[in-house]
């Protein structure tokens, strides 16, 4: 078994407030990548019919976010709201018809409009019919911070400490070795290069080519999956590093933008080439914190 920092961790009490969905430009329209006006849903908000689990493609949508979005009216606290929030961390609904509401965070996204900090959190449907915009949510911050003994060469971001215990990760030949639905060139890489906190928000994997998209696989894709992407790295800041691997969770949906495509938030990153992933269909968050029943995994 892998050991870990665990006991050093800080736990913290978060607070956030679901967002009113958003457009991306004051036009309403986004031009995409094959020259067509398009509007973007699916950019905060409420989202009742597409869950961690689902398709991320085939939505009317774009930058889908699967489940419920929370952020800050407070533009100080939004960034300590997504970067200490932890994928798998525990919530909890403060105020209206959902009052003690149980959810769990499943992704992290950013965006350039509006309240660009979003933790995308789970609920169950009879939670999900009674929230309300504006209903305060509070997050179990705990897991900034988690290292793996022996593997200081692999960085750890956004990852509950339960949700690293039930990912099934091995070490072998000195590398990390991580399930994962797909292992994706560099090159795909698009919106997100160059942003400097690797624990916040999510870098795009480009679905703007129907080639490449067939090519890779990636229509089907999970909001959830972890997926792997070779020659880049996010130990200090998304950038293009030959023999670096990164991993993340897919936490936003597809797009037909420009540079832009599902969200990918970071978990774990190594520049030295010391994560090994290997291929599991069943390496989705929803899958391990046991959120979706009616799934076939």
């Amino acid at each position: 078994m892998l050991k870990t920092n665990v006991d050093s961790l800080v736990k913290m009490k978060l607070k956030g407030e679901i967002i009113h969905p958003e457009l991306w430009v004051e036009r309403n329209y986004v031009t995409t990548w094959d020259g067509k006006p398009k509007l973007t849903v699916g950019i905060g908000g409420i989202v009742q019919n597409v869950k961690v689990g689902d398709p991320v493609f085939g939505w009317y949508a774009d930058h889908l976010n699967a489940g419920v979005a929370v952020s800050s009216f407070d533009a100080s606290k939004q960034p300590a709201l997504n970067v200490f929030s932890c994928i798998g961390n525990k919530t909890k609904v403060l105020t209206g018809d959902a009052k003690g509401a149980r959810g769990v965070v499943v992704g992290k996204t950013y965006f350039f409009a509006g309240r660009s900090n979003r933790v995308i959190v789970y609920f169950e449907e009879e939670h999900l019919k009674k929230l309300a915009i504006g209903d305060k949510i509070e997050v179990e911050g705990y897991g900034t911070g988690l290292a793996i003994e022996g593997h200081e060469d692999v960085r750890v971001f956004s990852l509950a400490p339960h949700l690293f215990d039930a990912m099934g990760l091995k070490a072998e030949g000195g590398k990390l070795v991580v399930p994962v639905v797909k292992v994706l060139p560099g090159y795909l890489m698009g919106v997100g290069v160059g942003r400097g906190s690797s624990e916040s928000g999510a870098w795009d994997i480009q679905s703007c080519s129907p080639e490449l998209n067939e090519e890779h696989g990636l229509e089907s894709l999970r909001f959830g999956d972890v997926v792997a992407v070779t020659d880049v790295s996010s130990d200090y800041g998304n950038t293009v590093f030959e023999g670096g691997t990164i991993v993340g969770v897919i936490s936003h949906g597809a797009s037909e933008i420009g540079g832009h495509g599902p969200g990918l938030a970071m978990i774990f990153s190594s520049r030295k080439g010391k994560i090994e992933p290997t291929l599991d269909g069943k390496a989705n968050v929803a899958n391990y914190l046991g959120l979706r029943k009616d799934l076939e995994w």
